[in-house]
Parts: structure tokens; C-alpha cells; sequence
């Protein structure tokens, strides 16, 4: 729609040390846009205009690292610890200067801080599971992994939504603390109550339509906020048993639904006071008392060294991968049975007549459809999962973005050589098939290992390609599905028509004449008497049957070998791409 909607209009105020300023009223919306904008998250769009001053001169990338954002979500690495997230915050936001030991210890003081020594070595994830106080332990844990940095500014979305009585004065006293040694604390509270705001030194109230109501000293039990808005003429009066903060609240139409829309322009009423005259001289005094100039030398994009950027965030991941129990050692475990099943349903088949030999080359077939769909699939949750972590570090600034899809492709590769490893040393050693040699079992080895980080890339890359996890699983499926059916097995390539392209595009095709022509090929010219080639009952040779069928070429196997090689670079590329350039890997905001 391109009806323009007012989100906030001429807010003033200023946040000094040592004091905890509380943003109230307004819509949602209004209030958290506000707060980002402060940060300076100020969100891409051709209807907002204006500009963001600190201290009277636009601020430069040197500010914003004084920043820190605790978002309303708590999204964490479920398979790091505590003290893991924080000191992979830590090592990406500090001060490139700072020495490793140094980061350490300063993590452990934030710990201490903020309580969390006790769950310090337990898995994110697993908290829940470990206390009772879950939301608790996770919103200290946002708020640590902003601390890490070292933020002179802290800026916290609904710090104690979500939380019990308990939880809330934990939460608030732990700001308090902060503030009392220097930290700016700046929050949002949708359902403040007299007990929260107690802990708030100054209060910036909006009204519904994103003006300013009031920006002032909070008092003792709202004592101030009420001398303020109570000599306003015809401001409703007090409802027996009814708190401060409700009926602030009320004066604005936000409180209690009884009340209506107030009567009285509020935003008015508060720039034609002497409150607001006496907010515009402090403001002026701090412009002259502080006067920040822009530095000359531009400070680099990132505080911590591409080196260990790249670093962290592959160490991170391979953390995600080994303790990831589900992923990392079901599909190994996967792959063991799967090997143990087919190696026992297809143990040593004879080549004694043409069902032998037709059984034989459908092992291949089944083993290629079932590590490919499975290795396709299964990488698909996973980032989905992490996906949230992700979005929350890009908008902190941490690393260079590319850094992320380039964990997962290289984090992938060990994990697939064993897993490959698992299957074929099992199955086609029971099957006897592609065993004839050491030799021959490597290449048979690599090259379904090739195939299978080829068709991983494959769904990382529809992962970033669609805009949710399910939508990305669907388009697996149907690809996959259509890639099997015209691999050149069950619809051989003569009597494949319109899907000839997809034959030649095809990854599954390209890995079976491989494996086929592997397990399979033997030349008779060179063979002396007792050739040990197989033959069928007719006399024909195994190997000349199976090329004539199915159009294969042992001559191919290496340019097969390089396809697939190009196919996998080629998906991690486009993976690269649309992570790069499509808008849901990017700032939702933006």
C-alpha cells in the first residue's frame, strides 16, 4: 500500500552515564524502530527521512562499535556453550589489538557479572533441559554476547518480556549494575509496571501516533511522571486501586481500553511546557561540553582480521556439525545400516544369468538414490536452524557475510568422506561389488564421496535459494525425483525424449556410469586364454551388455569425475550468489 503511516515524528532526549532511560508508549512498532535507529539499524526505506545525530555531528563506524543491541529474540548456537558464544562474540567485536588472553579474561568477568559461571560449559541448547529458569539464562545470555564487545551504549529491546517476577528483578538489577559502572542503558518496556520502572532513572514516553508525550525523570513509585501529567486540564482522574504507570498510560489511550482515545493532544501539551524547555537547555549544554569530532582516519569495516573471522566462524560450525547428534552421527549411523542392509540383501550375487547381473548394477543405482536424496535433504534443517543466529550476527557487524555459506561448504567435506567411507567399506563389501582391487575401491570411493558433497551443495544452495526450510525441501524433492527417474537406468537414454537435457545435466547420471564402469568394466582384447572377464549364459560379456543398454563408457569415467567436481563448484557458487544477493538472507529491515 502506498498510504504513508507516521512510525515516530520530532523525538528529543538525551542519555547520560550512570542512568537507565526507558522508551514507553507508542505502538510496537514505533518504539522498536526508534530503538534501532538510535543504534543506528536504521531500516532501508524510501518513506523514512530525517537523519541520526550523536551528540550534534552524524556518527561514523568508530560509534557504532561503542554499541551494543540485545534483541528481543534470543537467538543462540544451540551446540555451543555458554562460554563459547560469548567468546566468539568477544573475538569478533573487539578491538583487534587485544590479545587472546585478555578476551578471555574479559569474558569470564561478564560471565561472573551477569551470573551465568554456574551454566558457563553447558550446551545452549541443552539448557532447557538443565533449569527451570531457561528464559532467564537465555536473555542474560544476549545480553552477555553484547557485553562481550564492550559497549559503552547498550540498547535492549523488551529486556523482560517473557519473564517472571523473579526473572524481572534479576534482569533489571543486572542493568542497574551496568549502569551504575558507566554504561549507557537504553529500553523498550511494553508492559512496565511500577516495580520495573523503578529501576529507570528517565522515562521517553510516546503516544499512539509516535509523538512525544513526555521525556523527563521517572521520581520515586512515578512520582514525577504523575506531577506532570496530573495539572493537565482535563486529564482523566485516577481510578481507585489503579498504579502510576496505568494511569500515565491511560492519559494516552494506551492503557486501559475504558478510557478511549484521549481528548487532549499530549505531543502539544509537552513541547509548550517548561519541561521541554528545560530538556532543550540540557541538551544544548551537552552539545557545548562535548564536542565529538569525526576522526580522519576511517576506521575498518570489521574490528577482528578477515583471518580470524574466517577462523571463528568455521570453528563455530565444525562445533555445530560434531555435536550435532542428530545430523552428524545419525546420518553416519544412517549410512553404517543402510551399508549393512544393502551389502546383506545384495550379498555376492552370482553372474550366473541376466538377473544377477541386472541385480548387481541395481545396487549401485539404490546406493546412489539414497545417499544423494539423503545428503540433499538433511543439510536443509540444519541451516534452517542456524539461520536466526545468522541474521542476529550480520546485524551486530561480526563478520563478513560470505564467511557463513563458505563454513558450511568447507565444515561438510570431512563428514562426507567418512560417512561415504562407512558405506561403501560395508556394503560393497558385502556385495562384492567395485572390491576387485584396492585401487578400484578408492575410485569407487571417490567418486560417490564427489557425488555426495555435489548433491550437498545442491540443497545448500535451494536452502539459500527459497525463502523457508519447507519450501527448499520441496524443491529437493521434486528435483531429485526428476533427476532419478531420467539418470538413464529405468528409462534408458534411447528412450529418453523430452528430459534428454535433464540426462545431461544430471548428477545422479553422471555418478552411475562412474560407479557402473567401475565396478563393471573389463576388457576381453586383453585378456590372454583364461580371461577372467564375466560372461552371461548366451556368452556375451557382462560389461558389453550393460554399455549397450544403457549407453555407458569406461572412457568417461574421469571426465564424469571432473563434471561432477564442476556441478558441486558450481552449486556452492549459486549457494554463495543468492546467499549473497537475495533479500531473505539479508537483514529482514533492510
Amino acid at each position: 500500500m502506498k498510504k504513508k503511516i507516521l512510525v515516530f515524528n520530532r523525538i528529543t532526549g538525551y542519555a547520560n552515564p550512570q542512568n537507565m532511560l526507558a522508551l514507553l508508549g507508542g505502538s510496537q512498532e514505533s518504539k522498536s524502530t526508534l530503538l534501532k535507529c538510535l543504534a543506528g539499524r536504521i531500516p532501508s526505506s524510501p518513506y523514512l527521512q530525517g537523519d541520526l545525530r550523536a551528540n550534534d555531528v552524524i556518527p561514523g563506524e568508530t560509534f557504532f562499535r561503542l554499541i551494543g543491541y540485545v534483541e528481543m529474540v534470543d537467538a543462540h548456537q544451540p551446540y555451543l556453550s555458554v562460554r563459547e558464544s560469548l567468546q566468539f562474540s568477544a573475538a569478533l567485536r573487539l578491538n583487534r589489538k587485544i590479545d587472546t588472553r585478555s578476551r578471555h579474561i574479559h569474558v569470564e568477568l561478564v560471565l561472573d557479572q551477569l551470573g551465568l559461571l554456574p551454566y558457563s560449559n553447558q550446551l545452549v541448547g541443552s539448557l532447557r533441559d538443565a533449569t527451570g529458569r531457561t528464559f532467564e539464562i537465555a536473555k542474560k545470555m544476549t545480553i552477555g554476547v553484547e557485553l562481550a564487545a564492550n559497549p559503552s551504549i547498550l540498547f535492549l529491546e523488551e529486556p523482560i518480556y517473557g519473564l517472571d517476577s523473579a526473572g524481572i528483578s534479576s534482569i533489571l538489577a543486572i542493568l542497574s549494575g551496568l549502569s551504575a559502572s558507566g554504561l549507557n542503558i537504553i529500553a523498550t518496556l511494553t508492559h512496565a509496571t511500577v516495580r520495573s520502572l523503578s529501576f529507570f532513572d528517565q522515562a521517553l514516553i510516546l503516544t499512539r501516533e509516535g509523538e512525544q508525550a513526555y521525556f523527563g525523570p521517572i521520581g520515586p513509585n512515578c512520582e514525577d511522571l504523575l506531577n506532570y501529567f496530573s495539572p493537565i486540564p482535563s486529564s482523566p482522574r485516577k481510578l481507585t486501586g489503579e498504579s502510576p504507570i496505568s494511569l500515565v498510560m491511560g492519559y494516552l489511550g494506551q492503557g486501559i481500553k475504558s478510557r478511549g482515545t484521549p481528548s487532549i493532544n499530549f505531543a502539544d501539551k509537552y513541547r509548550a511546557s517548561s519541561l521541554h524547555k528545560q530538556v532543550n537547555e540540557e541538551i544544548a549544554a551537552i552539545k557545548n561540553l562535548r564536542k565529538v569530532r569525526v576522526p580522519k582516519k576511517t576506521a575498518p569495516a570489521y574490528p577482528a582480521p578477515y583471518s580470524r573471522q574466517a577462523g571463528q566462524v568455521l570453528l563455530r560450525t565444525q562445533r555445530f556439525l560434531w555435536r550435532n547428534v542428530q545430523y552428524t552421527y545419525g546420518r553416519l549411523t544412517g549410512c553404517i545400516m543402510i551399508g549393512f542392509l544393502m551389502g546383506s540383501l545384495y550379498y555376492q550375487i552370482k553372474y550366473s544369468d541376466l538377473y544377477g547381473v541386472t541385480s548387481r548394477s541395481l545396487y549401485i543405482y539404490m546406493q546412489v538414490i539414497l545417499i544423494g536424496v539423503i545428503a540433499a535433504n538433511n543439510v536443509i534443517p540444519q541451516i534452517g536452524t542456524d539461520r536466526l543466529v545468522y541474521l542476529r550476527e550480520k546485524r551486530a557487524g561480526m563478520y563478513l557475510p560470505i564467511f557463513y555459506p563458505l563454513s558450511w561448504a568447507v565444515g561438510e567435506i570431512p563428514y562426507l568422506f567418512i560417512v561415504t567411507l562407512a558405506m561403501v567399506g560395508i556394503g560393497n563389501g558385502l556385495a562384492g561389488i567395485g572390491t576387485r582391487s584396492v585401487p578400484e575401491f578408492l575410485e569407487y570411493w571417490l567418486v560417490l564421496c564427489v557425488f555426495t558433497l555435489c548433491v550437498t551443495y545442491f540443497g545448500m544452495m535451494v536452502t539459500f535459494l527459497a525463502p523457508l526450510p519447507i519450501f527448499a525441501a520441496f524443491l529437493v524433492s521434486i528435483l531429485t525425483s526428476l533427476w532419478v527417474s531420467a539418470s538413464g537406468v529405468v528409462v534408458v537414454l534411447s528412450n529418453i525424449k523430452f528430459y534428454r537435457w535433464m540426462y545431461w545435466t544430471n548428477p545422479f547420471q553422471y555418478a552411475m556410469n562412474a560407479l557402473t564402469s567401475i565396478s563393471f568394466y573389463c576388457n576381453p582384447k586383453t585378456c590372454a586364454s583364461d580371461c577372467s572377464c564375466k560372461r552371461l549364459p548366451d556368452g556375451s560379456y557382462v560389461w558389453d551388455r550393460l554399455a549397450n543398454s544403457r549407453a555407458l563408457s569406461h572412457t568417461r569415467i574421469n571426465t564424469d569425475i571432473l563434471i561432477l567436481s564442476a556441478m558441486g563448484v558450481l552449486f556452492a557458487s549459486l549457494a554463495l550468489l543468492f546467499f549473497s544477493m537475495l533479500r531473505h538472507n539479508k537483514n529482514p529491515s533492510e
